[in-house]
């Protein structure tokens, strides 16, 4: 074997991260940044991660509630999807779990609370269908007083558990679910069940459409051959996924995903990864601050949950003068060139990229009257409001820019990508090609020649390099050095 190797640091096999800036994190507001700040520093973790998950979520809190208005025809619901792509054992778990403890608890004494009204909305409901039936069966109702009584079914606003949170749901749940609670949140800390929308369960055929729809409120029916058909006014669902890499990859590579607008729909974050550099002794979040976050989430969901069932009408959030200014001139002298530029390679996203920022703009607007105990709607949106949303807006910029470009992957990356991860978990330094083609053994490799181009292309790159020598009757025998400097990284 080849001793004594000077290795130089190996060229990324496709784009990396490192030059990627921060996240703003100085731009949320106190109670947010707060949290975002202490939970980062509790779990070892970028705050970008937490910092994501919050805003993401608490777009659940305004959802069919408020609006925010760029001009007198264009409006944005303050919906937020959000994607956030980690490695394995990055602390996703724990980050997301803290993020969405207050709406679970929230929902869990809400229903304490009202328990008895609603069980005796449900019993009125059921006597007026029983009055409904025997009037029918008794032969001696005119038409009249069956009219009147289904217009009073109709309209009877059943008060029932509230759900808030969903998590491994298919897509006939999900517009049940959105039936019965008009909006919800869909946070976990795994992104596979986005597989039970591409047709997992349905002969691999796609069922996008509420995913689409609810991420701005558009209506929806559908109809079904063996169930009760769903008709939804103005659905929303606020969506916050964590992501390992590989189920990344597989839906930027999903034609149904990209074709349909769905991917377009999500801001992106890739968090820094501090594995090797964490302490188990961090400091936990201070009380006061996981209090102060409750609080807020709490504060905002009993409003929300004070609205009437039929409540149809979003309260509207305005932009001051000056802000309408800097909107206007944001998307006339930045975001048009972009779109020309680096938003070229992901002009789907780029061409929502304004009414990204509007949304941003309605979540701190939001949250900051939430603190100061005023209605969004009578306050208009400030300067510093509309700064702190574009710093924000332009994190999420680069990172689209670099998943759009990480999407742009082949087979054989993916393949090398797959040996790399083989020798890093099994901590490989020296092994023979054989050996290592046996441990690598998966559905990516045709065979040991398709093997063979992987690891050419990894020697190209600069992770390993090969020796060739001869074996028992002169067979041709590759041993493999891996580069060290790969455990750097």
């Amino acid at each position: 074997m080849e001793q004594n190797i000077n290795w130089q640091t190996p060229t990324p096999i496709r784009a990396n991260g490192a030059r990627l800036a921060p996240f703003p994190v100085a731009a949320l507001p106190p109670v947010l940044r707060d949290f975002a700040e202490a939970l980062a520093v509790s779990t070892s973790t970028d705050p970008a991660m937490a910092a994501t998950a919050l805003l993401s979520s608490l777009s659940y809190c305004f959802s069919g509630v408020y609006r925010v208005q760029g001009k007198a025809d264009h409006t944005e619901p303050l919906v937020l999807d959000s994607l956030i792509i980690a490695e394995p054992s990055t602390k996703k778990s724990p980050v997301i779990s803290a993020v969405k403890k207050p709406y679970a608890d929230f929902a869990q004494d809400w229903n304490e609370r009202h328990k008895t009204e609603i069980f005796k909305r449900q019993a009125e409901k059921k006597l007026l269908e029983q009055r409904l039936s025997e009037l029918e069966k008794s032969g001696e109702a005119n038409a009249d007083e069956i009219a009147e009584l289904q217009t009073k079914l109709s309209n009877f606003e059943t008060a029932g558990f509230r759900r808030i949170t969903v998590d491994d749901i298919t897509p006939e749940s999900l517009a049940d679910k959105l039936k019965q609670n008009g909006t919800l949140l869909m946070i976990s800390d795994e992104a596979g069940m986005l597989g039970n929308f591409s047709g997992r369960y349905s002969n691999n055929i796609p069922n996008l459409d509420l995913l689409l729809k609810s991420w701005n409120g558009e209506s929806y029916i559908s109809d079904r051959a063996t169930r009760e058909s769903v008709s939804l006014k103005r659905p929303y669902m606020s969506v916050c996924l964590a992501a390992q890499p590989y189920v990344f990859d597989s839906m930027m590579s999903n034609s149904a995903f990209r074709g349909s607008g769905l991917l377009a729909r999500f801001v992106y974050c890739f968090p820094k990864d501090l594995t090797g550099k964490r302490n188990y002794d961090s400091e936990p979040v201070p009380k006061s601050v996981s209090e102060g976050y409750k609080r807020l989430i709490y504060a905002l969901l009993e409003k929300k949950f004070a609205l009437p069932a039929s409540n149809s009408r979003e309260k509207i959030i305005t932009l001051d003068g000056v802000s309408y200014g800097l909107f206007v001139s944001f998307c006339n002298d930045y975001l048009e060139k972009e779109l020309l530029g680096d938003l070229a390679f992901c002009a789907d996203w780029g061409g929502k990229m304004h009414g990204l920022l509007l949304r941003i703009i309605g979540l701190l607007h939001g949250v900051k009257c939430a603190v100061e105990g005023k209605n969004p709607e009578d306050v208009r949106v400030s300067e510093r409001t509309f700064t702190d949303a574009v710093a924000i807006a332009l994190y999420y910029r680069d990172q689209t820019v670099h998943a759009y470009g990480l999407g742009d992957f082949d087979a054989g990356t993916l393949q090398a990508e797959r040996i790399i991860a083989k020798i890093k978990s099994n901590g490989i330094t020296n092994i023979r090609q054989n050996d290592l083609y046996r441990q690598c053994r998966c559905k990516l490799f045709r065979n040991a020649a398709d093997f063979d181009e992987a690891v050419n292309m990894l020697e190209d790159y600069g992770y390993v390099r090969r020796e060739v020598s001869s074996g028992a009757n002169n067979k041709p025998m590759v041993d493999i050095t891996v580069n060290p400097r790969i455990y750097e990284t």
